[in-house]
């Protein structure tokens, strides 16, 4: 019988370490386990075994984990043990194997996984309200992958001192100007759909635009059309995309009357 290997939470690097332990402490091959998530029914009754045993993997291989775990794929956890048993049966060069067909998909998850997390960081945008006489502000984002968990430290780094909540359908993040807290995902509808900081961006934005290097097909590629609707800026870019061979006319004439005059 396979053995059953449930994951509560999708994005635990330390409970897929665990569950991996057990599974090498008895030796159980890769195609000896069924891995799946907490909230799916498993037809496999055979419960995991007791023991743990640490293997030793290079530093390398933590690191890719960290990032693969996060990934929407179902069969990260898979993948990733099967990783973890050729290390531990000896392929010390696994990881510099980059032709390897594991490798090579490990590492386009990952990378995949790094990219999203940049773009949260750059697409993010908080709105405030007002709690108890207090700000508080609040932003929405739907990743590609599950990276709210791995990205917490940057926003909290960035914005210590505000009390911000960010809403995610996978995963909320709470911090109160003292400690994190993580709750259940929410819906865009949960969040609030107050303009004051809303307003901010787009003076901002319409500030630092800059006409003579609009070029819609570059704007896409870096800010893709997924992302334009959580953007508060959005609303002015298909206006200052239109103004802008104008506005760059008029800076030409007025350089040149410049130097004329």
């Amino acid at each position: 019988m396979i053995y059953a290997a449930i994951v509560q939470r999708p994005d635990d690097l330390d409970e897929f370490r665990s569950i991996a332990r057990r599974l090498l402490a008895a030796g159980v091959a890769p195609a000896g386990v069924a891995w799946s998530s907490g909230q799916t029914e498993s037809l496999f009754q055979r419960a995991l075994p007791q023991g743990e045993r640490i293997a030793a993997v290079p530093r390398s291989f933590v690191t890719l984990a960290s990032a693969v775990i996060c990934h929407r794929d179902d069969q990260r956890w898979s993948l990733l043990y099967q990783a973890l048993w050729r290390l531990d049966r000896g392929e010390s060069a696994l990881m510099r194997q980059v032709s390897d067909p594991l490798m090579h998909r490990l590492l386009r998850m990952a990378d995949a996984v790094r990219h999203d997390q940049h773009r949260m960081t750059a697409f993010l945008r908080f709105r405030m309200v007002r709690e108890n006489d207090d700000e508080l502000y609040i932003a929405w984002y739907q990743p590609r992958h599950r990276v709210l968990r791995r990205t917490s430290a940057f926003f909290i780094d960035r914005f210590a001192n505000m009390r911000f909540s960010i809403l995610t359908p996978d995963l909320t993040l709470h911090w109160d100007r003292h400690a994190q807290r993580f709750a259940p995902g929410l819906r865009r509808e949960d969040g609030s759909s107050n303009d004051a900081v809303e307003e901010w961006w787009r003076r901002y934005y319409a500030a630092i635009f800059n006409p003579a290097r609009s070029n819609a097909r570059m704007m896409q590629r870096h800010m893709p059309k997924h992302f334009w609707r959580d953007l508060p800026e959005a609303s002015l870019i298909t206006q200052l995309v239109n103004e802008a061979a104008g506005r760059t006319d008029q800076m030409i004439r007025g350089n040149a009357d410049k130097r004329r005059s």
